[in-house]
């Protein structure tokens, strides 16, 4: 028995141009999310919480059209755009923590 339909790959292969236009459009909403995150929390920390919010709205008001968009064209769009808001927050934490320890004194080389 055939644990992997041959009907399965031609399916995958005529979705395929779905799935990266999800990915991408994954990955750049995800990557405007999570780099306004950082202003978004200097603005909470400051104190100047009407704008915070106002961007906390904005920011989600970008992204979950982006992910609804995406879950109508069905499971796989769906995923590949969540997969590419994933590589996003991985992408800009990695740049935001080589940033953090580029600024330490010692460069980081300490710990």
């Amino acid at each position: 028995m055939n644990a992997f339909p041959i009907g399965t790959l031609s399916a995958l292969a005529s979705d395929l141009p779905a799935l990266v236009l999800a990915l991408a459009a994954g990955l750049i909403a995800g990557g405007g999310f999570f780099l306004l995150l950082r202003r978004n929390t200097g603005l909470f920390a400051t104190g100047r919480i009407g704008l915070a919010v106002t961007m906390q709205i904005a920011r989600f008001t970008v992204l979950v059209p982006v992910l609804v968009l995406a879950a109508r064209e069905g499971a796989g769009p769906l995923l590949a755009a969540a997969l590419g808001v994933v590589i996003a927050r991985r992408m800009v934490v990695g740049r935001a923590r080589r940033q953090s320890v580029a600024m330490l004194p010692d460069g980081g080389r300490s710990s």
